[in-house]
């Protein structure tokens, strides 16, 4: 049904056309305008904004940006989306097999340091990938497109329980069961889904015989507040005893480690990394003198760290997507598992591997590529060839190739993610948005979605992004 075809038809009805071609639709899409009234929209507005700032919630500082019409997902879709991803989880798990063990595959990524030296410290567990996210988009046929892998940052997978709680309470989600749509609730929106996830890793692994003492750490010199609250409330409400410390400040003493005198068990540990000459000798602290009790106890398996040091470096690496392309990792596959990412990972470079022909073909197709920093948060780095000039591109791709060592850039085949127009924002005016989906999986188990939109093609929430609840439906 094409878009002229789509005017003659009920919101109702094309919303049903959506979900059997596409298996999704973003509500906010104009198409569909009219299945929740403008009021119940507003009055829900208010009542998320006032739900936000009462849990807490916020994003570097600030209410976090929230629209509460969902992104509907089929059951079928999710699922088909899920069986693939967790087929490629055991694909990552054995992509850390091969850096350790492979000096040939170390070489293929060329990190630094202060992330090798992490990495092949290892971890006495498995999987070592607790949590993993990944972004992805919907082509076409509905088929998930992965163009990003994060395992640094949970919150929003700490922040679904409420989001989900937003709209059942909503009159917009009354007013969509009122058109026949029937909510499926995934792992991920129960109550403490991160905290029992991670819990019961720890448990199987036999790392919680002794107690079930949990550090949620913050460095002292790079220092977060909102998500590390909410991660550590999540252990509290198991029942663990919690405390909120600094890295530099534990102690090991040979058998255990130590927060004064507070045994530790498991520790969460995300650090944002640095770039450049601001680097830090051991990626999360000035110097590895100032860690080496955490370091120690690490590597003696005396503690169960979420994530693990190579779940926290290797699949964060945007280079790890080219690994999945290249012909090193390929002697390792079946071609069940090659088809697998050639079908669900869009075609991924280092820009250091392309020869001078290559290079000078992609500067003259740029509508077709993404470039981007290997190691880079908050989509920075990112420069999407469509959207820039034919002198910005060219000047980019040869500033990348010239990158010292572990600071790679990767240049990927467009995914381009979800768009319509929409007029719930900005006074009812007409406004272009792009939506990108996440799925997190918990030890190799997907969970659920989340869900960002924006008026940039990069759907970041910290520039001109927002979330939105995902809504799953039979």
């Amino acid at each position: 049904m094409n878009a002229s075809a789509l005017l003659d038809h009920s919101p109702t009805e094309v919303l049903a056309q959506k979900l059997r071609q596409h298996g999704s639709c973003n509500l906010l899409s104009e198409s569909v305008a009219g299945l929740v009234s403008a009021e119940a929209l507003r009055r829900d507005q208010i009542d998320h904004l006032a739900s936000l700032s009462s849990y807490g919630i916020c994003h570097e500082q600030k209410p976090i940006p929230f629209q509460g019409l969902p992104y509907v997902m089929t059951r079928r879709t999710f699922e088909q989306a899920a069986e693939r991803f967790q087929r490629l989880f055991q694909i990552l798990e054995r992509v850390i097999d091969l850096y350790l063990e492979e000096p040939k595959v170390r070489d293929f990524f060329r990190l630094q340091p202060r992330h090798d030296r992490l990495i092949r410290m290892g971890a006495g567990y498995r999987p070592r990938i607790q949590y993993c996210r990944y972004d992805f988009t919907l082509d076409e046929r509905g088929t998930p497109r992965i163009f990003e892998l994060n395992s640094h940052s949970p919150a929003a997978a700490t922040y679904s329980g409420y989001f989900v709680r937003m709209l059942q309470n909503s009159r917009c989600l009354a007013q969509l069961r009122e058109h026949g749509l029937k909510p499926v609730q995934t792992p991920l929106e129960k109550p403490g889904a991160f905290a029992k996830a991670m819990l019961r890793s720890a448990e199987q692994s036999g790392y919680l015989r002794a107690g079930r003492g949990v550090a949620v750490l913050n460095s002292r010199y790079l220092t977060m507040h909102t998500e590390l609250d909410h991660i550590a409330e999540q252990f509290r409400a198991e029942g663990c005893d919690v405390v909120r410390c600094f890295v530099e400040d534990l102690r090991f003493d040979g058998r255990q480690l130590l927060y004064g005198d507070t045994p530790v068990q498991l520790t969460f540990n995300k650090f944002d990394d640095t770039h450049g000459s601001d680097a830090y000798e051991c990626a999360f602290s000035r110097t590895t003198a100032e860690v080496h009790a955490y370091l120690d106890a690490y590597e003696a398996n005396a503690v169960f760290a979420v994530n693990s040091f190579p779940s926290m470096y290797l699949p964060e690496q945007k280079s790890t997507l080219a690994f999945l392309w290249s012909p090193l990792l390929r002697q390792y596959l079946n071609a069940d598992e090659i088809a697998l990412i050639e079908e669900i990972v869009p075609r991924t470079l280092l820009v250091r591997h392309l020869s001078n022909e290559e290079l000078a073909m992609v500067a003259t197709q740029r509508e077709r590529y993404v470039l981007k920093r290997s190691l880079d948060t908050r989509g920075r780095s990112v420069l999407i060839g469509r959207g820039s000039t034919d002198a910005e591109w060219q000047q980019s791709l040869v500033a990348a190739r010239a990158e010292p060592a572990g600071d790679d850039f990767v240049l990927q085949e467009l995914a381009p993610v979800e768009q319509c127009i929409t007029r719930q924002l900005h006074d009812g005016a007409p406004t272009q948005v792009f939506t990108s989906l996440a799925c997190f999986l918990f030890q190799g188990d997907a969970t659920g979605l989340i869900v960002r939109t924006s008026a940039e093609e990069t759907t970041n929430v910290g520039r001109q992004g927002f979330m939105q609840p995902p809504l799953v439906i039979e």
